[in-house]
């Protein structure tokens, strides 16, 4: 089966949040990891592709996925970190970068960060971090001068899309962009520029298209500091002309694409009723995913794969009588879902199997 690549499919919603709340630590992760990042992937190599069309490079052999909870089933700790993001760093190169932590030892890998980033209050951002790492004052400096010229266009850029910077000392919000990036303002504490956020529900039609803009702006931004760290010259100017020119294009795409929507019929569609939205605690909800192995049990895909999302059926609906027991819940994706809706007690999982996770029930 194809991966589910449309944009258009994704959907952030806000049951999702209930995945931080799980207590055991481990199943929290690995529920982010199966359930929560292969739908962010498919943002963010929706978003590499754009950026591949409006600066003319090829983002995937200059950069490498991050990800955060970067946890590993069999790792000794499971940290969490009290939020989850993806996005790309650059990769690593054989010789040191012309960065120079603050003992003096040269870097290897990247410090700049551009992820999308959900926290646990049902909300989802773009955010560039700089300097993820202690860094030189020379290395700072030239970030800043490379800034200051070109703030001409960059600011209205970044203002038009509601972009600010920020950091846990707050006056940093309030000097202009090239003077807040000092040496005092380094490290994940230090200064980092944010889009809006947007709460769940957030999809195609609100929020991900916004979201997108702010990512391929800050690209711009992030691959002009990699640059520097690597002995390079940053083609700063010339990508902010690039975005510029495909901006514009992008918004008069958009006032022809409602006009045509405006002059459309539409038709009302009708949903059958899906009893798997009744109230399911989050424990048992991710409990029954987990025991049947993050994949659909009508059609056996999964979200990591193919990129579809997962929901709890209840075999016989409460409707008639079903309980919330794990013996009674099924995981299937939306389309198996519709297709069953509240009419079929199709089992599909074997009963032994929902004994192992009967300690996770109670």
């Amino acid at each position: 089966m194809e991966a589910v690549t449309n944009i258009e499919e994704v959907i952030f919603e806000e049951r999702d949040t209930q995945i931080f709340s799980i207590p055991d630590v481990k199943t929290k992760l690995s529920t982010l990891q199966n359930y929560f990042f292969p739908r962010l992937e498919i943002l963010l190599r929706h978003t590499l592709d754009i950026v591949a069309e409006v600066y003319n490079v090829n983002p995937y052999d200059r950069m490498t996925f991050v990800y955060c909870p970067s946890h590993r089933e069999k790792a000794k700790e499971n940290t969490d970190y009290g939020m989850a993001h993806i996005g790309v760093s650059a990769k690593r190169g054989k010789q040191p970068l012309e960065i120079f932590r603050r003992d003096g030892q040269p870097f290897f890998h990247h410090p700049t960060y551009l992820t999308f980033k959900v926290f646990p209050s049902g909300t989802i951002h773009v955010e560039l971090l700089p300097f993820r790492q202690g860094v030189d004052d020379a290395y700072v400096e030239k970030i800043s001068s490379l800034v200051e010229a070109n703030s001409e266009v960059l600011m209205p850029l970044l203002s038009s899309l509601h972009i600010g910077h920020k950091s846990d000392v707050s006056y940093c919000e309030f000097l202009p962009l090239h003077e807040a990036i000092s040496p005092d303002e380094i490290g994940t504490l230090g200064i980092k520029l944010v889009s809006p956020m947007y709460y769940f529900p957030v999809d195609s039609q609100r929020g991900l298209s916004e979201l997108i803009l702010s990512f391929v702006l800050l690209y711009a931004l992030a691959e002009s500091f990699i640059c520097i760290g690597e002995g390079q010259k940053p083609e700063l100017e010339k990508m902010l002309e690039q975005y510029k020119e495909w901006y514009i294009s992008f918004d008069d795409a958009e006032e022809l694409e409602e006009e045509i929507i405006e002059e459309e019929d539409f038709q009302p569609v009708e949903i059958p009723e899906l009893d798997s939205y009744s109230f399911v605690r989050a424990g048992k909800w991710w409990a029954v995913l987990a025991r049947d192995g993050w994949k659909c049990l009508g059609c056996g895909r999964s979200p990591r794969i193919h990129g579809i999302t997962l929901e709890v059926d209840h075999v016989v609906p409460r409707s008639k009588g079903g309980s919330d027991d794990m013996s009674n819940l099924q995981s299937l994706c939306k389309k198996c879902n519709v297709g069953k809706s509240n009419k079929d007690d199709t089992k599909l999982f074997v009963e032994s199997d929902a004994l192992l996770y009967r300690s996770i029930n109670t």
